[in-house]
């Protein structure tokens, strides 16, 4: 039976993935949307045809859009339930329906040159009113942005514009650290498996004091999808496979028994979970701001505001 899958994992573990599935699911049709910008636009768009067999994202939008579609029966729920470690219960970390299955978390961190990284310890410092700037954050077809702001806003209050007026959004992950690398960037918001490139220089990766923010990765099935998708997601929340999402990809594994990356176990698993409501409301802001064809909210904060096409 042919069934399609839509992957959007990180770059750094995408290529082991394509094997294996291609390898243990032949008829497989294996969908990996290459760019920020169609991530986010298969996300906005997530069920209004068919979905795929089996969806894999980080983008909120499909959680929200999962919502509604397990409330009119056109999900399934998969045949195993995420297993819950006791680092997430203690984050009150769960999925918001029974459709929704959680496979990894993928933490945002801190990353600054020789300049800064002395005395950025935790979010709150890059809101400081003398923080040199510009600080790199993926581009508003992204969640980051949008996640950072509230997460900052909620714990710094008014302060919070001292970051938003340094915040050069104008790059994506890699060219970020490039950028830092070369000293054009003061200081960075990314993902460990492009941050972790600084384990030994030029700049410093720094798990932020208060704990990384928490980011869930989660698998969807259609309501129809056969065997074989469920196989595939019961495989990605395999022992073996969270291992190695975890020892190459740099994401914080869902299953008890997998091993945390080395940064991950140093800082004690400690991330802050938004939470999906959180979530959710930056879900709406980014699907309203590209129906708008308008840069996405607050653009008078945002140094290199990305314009989201319209859908």
């Amino acid at each position: 039976m042919n069934f399609e899958l839509c992957l959007t994992f990180p770059p750094n573990i995408l290529r082991k993935v394509r094997e294996d599935a291609a390898r243990r699911f032949p008829g497989m049709e294996l969908t990996e949307p290459d760019t920020h910008q169609e991530m986010f636009d298969f996300a906005s768009s997530f069920g209004e045809g068919e979905p795929p067999a089996l969806t894999v994202t980080a983008y909120p939008q499909v959680a929200l859009h999962a919502l509604r579609l397990a409330g009119e029966g056109r999900l399934a729920k998969p045949d195993k339930k995420s297993p819950q470690r006791p680092e997430y219960a203690r984050l009150g970390l769960a999925a918001p329906t029974e459709e929704i299955c959680l496979l990894a978390v993928i933490p945002v961190i801190l990353a600054a040159g020789p300049e800064c990284a002395p005395r950025l310890r935790d979010w709150t410092d890059l809101c400081a009113p003398d923080f040199p700037g510009p600080i790199g954050c993926p581009p508003p077809d992204t969640p980051m942005p949008y996640l950072a702001e509230a997460v900052l806003r909620r714990s710094a209050g008014e302060e919070v514009k001292n970051f938003l007026r340094k915040l050069d959004t104008g790059s994506n992950p890699i060219d970020i650290n490039k950028r830092l690398g070369r000293g054009e960037l003061k200081a960075a918001l990314n993902i460990p498996a492009f941050a972790g490139a600084f384990r030994e220089g030029p700049a410093a990766m720094i798990w932020p004091a208060s704990g990384a923010l928490a980011v869930p990765l989660f698998g969807c099935l259609a309501w129809d999808a056969p065997d074989e998708a469920h196989a595939a997601l019961d495989y990605f929340l395999s022992e073996d496979f969270q291992n190695f999402m975890a020892a190459e990809g740099m994401l914080a594994p869902i299953h008890p028994q997998a091993k945390g990356f080395a940064e991950l176990e140093d800082n004690n698993w400690k991330m802050l979970w938004p939470g999906w409501n959180l979530l959710f409301e930056i879900a709406r802001d980014m699907i309203r701001s590209s129906q708008e064809n308008s840069p996405p909210k607050p653009p008078q904060h945002f140094s290199a505001a990305m314009r989201l096409k319209k859908t």
